[in-house]
């Protein structure tokens, strides 16, 4: 009696998933890198002391930590089981072209992959893009772990600043008025307004000078100066900075994706055939592919 053995024909699994992940992993390595580095550059813009990028690029070491764990699970599944699995055949019979080297039916062979390229380097990605911004979006334990370096960093700043600027007493020269051995003494009938100056930027000279003090519990403190009549800003400037810094930081971290289209050359739009010309690497994948049975 003779017994047919059916004939399987293999799909991508195993060795081949892992491969064809890994090679679009690798691939984005460079844009999510000019990603990164494009990031550092405007965190470096916006922080008051202008850190170099490379010192910058190291508080996204809490982001980059976590896309390199994460960035296989995500790409292995956004490509297998959630679009390319399952049998080519149709009523028991492959059509032509299946399983390779160009099968026209989307299922888990290196010859649909081929044909479908196009679909699936929009899969890879969109893929990568979720990741990041999902990794960016406020709230998540990464965006606040960047967010804390990069506040960190400006509060620093802002520190040396108020040592650099410390208080001290004002001092009045009058060689007709005695020397006072108190600094904090309440300010004689006549006291002159001092004028409040900014340590970054001049204030506008049409700006009304503050009310002198009304009590003893302030005791009047300047910047070393010339003329003797500047004080240091309050504190609540460096409160508003750090708001400032905050909002400029949320704004940087929404146009992760928008980067990483830029990276790839746009055209983010699923099947456009010219689309993400510098995220294609279409011939050499599709060859690389083929290697697999």
């Amino acid at each position: 009696m003779l017994l047919t053995v059916p004939v399987t024909v293999k799909a991508c699994e195993g060795e081949c998933i892992v491969a064809i992940t890994n090679a679009f992993l690798g691939n984005y390595s460079y844009p999510v890198d000019a990603v990164m580095h494009n990031m550092a550059q405007r965190f470096s813009d916006m922080l008051p002391s202008h850190p170099s990028p490379a010192t910058t690029f190291s508080y996204l070491a809490p982001l980059i930590d976590a896309y390199g764990k994460q960035a296989y699970g995500g790409m292995e599944t956004a490509i297998f089981p959630s679009y390319f699995h399952g049998k080519c055949q149709r009523d028991g019979v492959d059509p032509p072209g299946c399983p390779n080297p160009d099968c026209p039916v989307v299922c888990g062979t290196p010859g649909s992959m081929v044909h479908f390229y196009p679909k699936l380097r929009y899969i890879a990605f969109n893929q990568t893009r979720a990741m990041l911004e999902e990794l960016a979006r406020p709230g998540s334990p990464t965006y606040q772990q960047v967010e804390q370096n990069v506040m960190d960093a400006a509060q620093a700043h802002q520190r040396r600043v108020s040592r650099v600027f410390a208080r001290t007493p004002s001092k009045k020269k009058n060689s007709g008025e005695k020397k006072k051995a108190d600094a904090k003494a309440t300010p004689a009938p006549g006291y002159k307004p001092y004028k409040a100056v900014a340590a970054s930027s001049p204030r506008p000279s049409s700006q009304a000078q503050p009310a002198p003090p009304s009590s003893a519990a302030a005791p009047v403190q300047s910047t070393p100066s010339n003329s003797g009549n500047e004080i240091l800003v309050p504190p609540v400037l460096f409160r508003k900075r750090s708001q400032n810094a905050q909002e400029e930081f949320k704004e940087a971290m929404a146009q992760i994706g928008p980067m990483l289209e830029q990276a790839c050359g746009g055209d983010a739009v699923d099947n456009t055939i010219n689309g993400l010309p510098e995220c294609s690497w279409e011939q050499a994948m599709k060859e690389y592919i083929l290697t697999f049975p």
